[in-house]
């Protein structure tokens, strides 16, 4: 299993969004979002796919170097790829790693807020970067 988080960062009150920071490797594959993942009534959102980040954001909470304000942990458990069945980090951004891009991807997370099945499905009107997020179950099977 492979570990993931979501973050709240903030800028200011009126600035704000939330990253889904997946481990990949020795970074963490990010997408963000101006809604947070776990809530069903807002999904399918459309994320935007972003520059890796250190693994150190799976725990990290306070202030973000250059002013770029603060953030906090809304989520964090565990995850699996679930489509393609591999640890290869099918998300991968270009020139990031020399993974293949997916069109679509199906993670299993069990977090303490997010638990289940969800699918990433590149968004190609949008550009290369954006995706739509959506849930497939409720349940985590094991």
């Amino acid at each position: 299993m492979h570990r993931f988080v979501i973050q709240q960062h903030f800028r200011d009150a009126e600035d704000w969004h939330y990253d889904l920071m997946l481990e990949c490797g020795e970074a963490l594959v990010t997408f963000t979002s101006g809604v947070p993942p776990d809530d069903d009534s807002r999904l399918p959102a459309l994320v935007r796919q972003i520059g890796n980040h250190r693994l150190s954001y799976l725990e990290y909470e306070g202030e973000i170097s250059g002013s770029r304000g603060w953030c906090k942990i809304h989520d964090h458990g565990e995850f699996e790829w679930i489509v393609p069945s591999s640890a290869a980090c099918p998300a991968a951004r270009i020139g990031e790693t020399a993974h293949p891009l997916e069109d679509y991807i199906v993670i299993r997370l069990a977090g303490e807020k997010m638990a289940g099945d969800y699918r990433l499905t590149r968004e190609p009107k949008s550009g290369i970067d954006y995706w739509r997020l959506r849930k497939e179950s409720d349940e985590v099977k094991k």
